[in-house]
């Protein structure tokens, strides 16, 4: 615990999340013999790169924090996807559904960042939580029209002006018939 209380992030240097790896790889996956409708030569550099373990993986632009999945289709065409650490049950599903399709699938990512257990990793953090959408506040709540001396609400607010002046017009309009009444008097 002292460790912690002592740990100053501005003195720890640069984050090393280890080097690129492959976390799984579906070696015995791809097209059946009968259904491979690679040319011959792509159908030998398949072969050749699952007996040589895939030297050809150059994914340095995967960034920390992340694993990435790949594939290879019957034509021997790449498909690449990035997904973050917290949705790696989820990688690891879809690994599972192309290599059933019969595709040849990666999953790459970090040694110091493995997120499958299984193998020999840590679980994978929490999927972060939404912040809640931000309200906007002003410097007084009377500028607003939330203030309790005119009513709660700016529709309240609204409603008590209309009252007033309807009350206003009442008002008058009884002004203005008092003021005929005794004009008809006077004239008869």
């Amino acid at each position: 615990m002292d460790s912690l209380d002592k740990f100053d992030p501005r003195t720890a240097g640069a984050y090393n999340a280890g080097q690129i790896i492959i976390l799984f790889d579906g070696r015995h996956c791809g097209p059946k013999p009968g259904e491979d409708k690679t040319t011959m030569l792509q159908s030998y550099w398949m072969k050749a790169m699952c007996s040589l373990g895939w030297p050809s993986v150059h994914a340095q632009d995967l960034e920390p924090g992340r694993v990435r999945l790949m594939w290879y289709t019957h034509a021997g065409n790449e498909g690449t996807r990035d997904f973050p650490l917290w949705k790696a049950y989820g990688v690891k599903d879809m690994f599972d559904e192309l290599s059933d399709q019969g595709f040849r699938p990666l999953i790459i990512g970090w040694s110091a960042e493995n997120p499958f257990p299984m193998i020999g990793g840590s679980e994978p953090p929490p999927e972060p939580k939404k912040k809640a959408p931000r309200v906007a506040k002003t410097y007084s709540m009377s500028v607003a029209g939330h203030s309790t001396r005119t009513g709660e609400t700016p529709h309240d607010r609204v409603m008590a002006i209309i009252d007033a002046e309807e009350e206003r017009e009442a008002k008058k309009r009884k002004e203005d018939i008092e003021r005929a009444e005794k004009a008809n008097d006077l004239a008869v």
